[in-house]
């Protein structure tokens, strides 16, 4: 794949999420994906996610515990298999009513077309004190 095409895979996720087409989205992951999130046990959809399996359960996981307010991908840079997208959300957790806002990194490694793995970059501390009651 060019750095063109990736990027272009990548861009068009992120389109994909912002429409709530979830079936496109998932089909743009390698059945081998492994997702890493960082963060505390606070924070449910924290951790390492493997297999399409694992990724519908951090997605089920994300759903039912936040209201994403606003999600911005600003900015995408691509190297050879490596896409990166610097960002930043707003957030609501259902469980508590509070609500964040951090910048993050997502950093997403492609395969023949496909993502194998992504690694997010957070402010994990921010988004756990959210959950806390």
């Amino acid at each position: 794949m060019t750095n063109l095409s990736n990027l272009q895979i990548i861009q068009q996720l992120y389109k994909n999420f912002a429409a709530g087409n979830m079936p496109d989205v998932l089909a743009a992951f390698d059945k081998d994906i492994v997702w890493i999130r960082p963060g505390e046990p606070d924070i449910p959809f924290a951790g390492k996610f493997v297999g399409m399996e694992g990724l519908a359960k951090m997605f089920a996981l994300q759903s039912s515990s936040i209201k994403i307010k606003s999600f911005v991908p600003e900015k995408f840079c691509a190297n050879e298999d490596t896409v990166v997208v610097l960002g930043n959300d707003t957030v609501e957790v259902i469980p508590t009513s509070k609500s964040y806002h951090t910048d993050w990194v997502q950093a997403f490694t492609l395969r023949g077309g496909l993502i194998t793995e992504v690694m997010v970059y957070i402010d994990s501390n921010a988004i756990a004190r959210a959950f806390l009651p």
